[in-house]
């Protein structure tokens, strides 16, 4: 009896298992993103002229006297994404760390940060059906300026398509039920004067 529930559990292990891989398997070569077609790429010289602006060509970025960034680019989409990625490229940088570094507050275990990547991959793996070519060939130029250092969770360009998606990927999710924004709710004895009071942290 012993042997039969364990040869069982054996099986139901093995089956299991061999379904996880596939599916891991399947995930990684369904949500591959492959980078647009380009020819030879060239990046500007940036020049800065002061601590917080920064010059290529007629293009520009800078932080105002108010803290508010402002770009300026012109030209084809592709020499647009690398020129936007080469002046912005510390901004960009930090905000890739804040973001990431964001997500693992939010899910400190590696194992469901590992569940979270391959969902996402899967999640969005039509994403590129949905952006203009033009917008696909900026996207790529910026993501030439992205950090290494996050590879393991997918390609510059993979990761940045799925960053300008970010917010509506969310809004899929909470649709979902799967994540949600703190809120809270009281009333009666609990509200100051009896009534429904709600409140939302856009986190």
């Amino acid at each position: 009896m012993f042997k039969r529930i364990f040869k069982t559990l054996l099986w139901l292990f093995l089956v299991l298992t061999l379904t996880l891989v596939c599916l891991v398997i399947y995930v990684k070569v369904v949500a591959r993103i492959h980078p647009p077609e380009t020819g030879l790429i060239t990046r500007p010289v940036v020049i800065q002229t002061d601590s917080s602006a920064f010059v290529a060509g007629n293009n520009w970025f800078r932080r105002s006297e108010s803290g508010l960034y402002e770009l300026y680019v012109e030209g084809p989409p592709l020499e647009r994404g690398i020129t936007i990625g080469e002046l912005t490229k510390d901004l960009f940088r930090f905000q890739e760390k804040a973001f990431n570094d964001q997500i693992r507050k939010i899910v400190p275990s590696a194992l469901q940060l590992q569940l979270l990547k391959y969902f996402v991959g899967w999640f969005s793996r039509d994403i590129e059906d949905h952006v203009p070519e033009e917008y696909k060939l900026e996207i790529y130029g910026l993501s030439l300026a992205a950090s290494h250092d996050y590879d393991h969770i997918a390609s510059p360009y993979q990761r940045v398509l799925n960053y300008h998606g970010a917010h509506d990927i969310g809004h899929a999710l909470q649709n979902m039920s799967l994540v949600g924004c703190t809120s809270f709710a009281t009333w009666n004895e609990f509200s100051e004067d009896s009534t429904l009071t709600i409140g939302r942290n856009f986190d």
